[in-house]
Formats: C-alpha cells, structure tokens, sequence
C-alpha cells in the first residue's frame, strides 16, 4: 500500500485536479470521487480512466497494477456504448 500523486484531466475543458491517493483505489473508485469532489458531473454512461500517452485502466483495476506512478496525468474519458457487452 502506498500513496500517489496523480493529476486527473478533465474530459471536456482541460482543467487538472491534482489528488494524492491509496493505489489500491481502482479506477472506478477514483472516478466516484472525482464525481463527489465536483470536478465531473455524473453521467449515466459513466467514465473510463486512460494514462496519459499510454494505456486504459480497467474499471476494476488498481492504480498500483496499472503501474501509475506520482505525477502521472490521469485522463478522464466519457463512457461510450462502443465495445459494451
């Protein structure tokens, strides 16, 4: 268990939140609390979390196995029906 420092982007106007938290947190945790801090709206497609330049991080996926280290930009993506079972 360890802390990281991450900035998440914005999907829509670019602003950065910075947020240290548990990389035990998975992806859909750290969006629910972007949602409760007020820096995304809810939506009912939900959101998706990308690295960067590099690769998505999975709903259920922790930020320690998605290798995210402190400093790393967050992408936060808007949800799409695309590739949905």
């Amino acid at each position: 268990m360890a802390d990281v420092s991450v900035n998440f982007l914005h999907p829509t106007d670019g602003r950065q939140l910075n947020v240290t938290l548990d990389d035990r947190f998975t992806a859909q945790e750290a969006v629910a609390e972007q949602i409760a801090a007020n820096f995304i709206s809810p939506s009912s497609e939900g959101y998706g979390l990308a690295i960067k330049g590099g690769s998505i991080i999975g709903p259920d996926q922790s930020f320690e196995n998605a290798s995210v280290e402190d400093n790393t930009t967050i992408r936060i993506l808007p949800a799409t029906d695309a590739g949905k079972r």
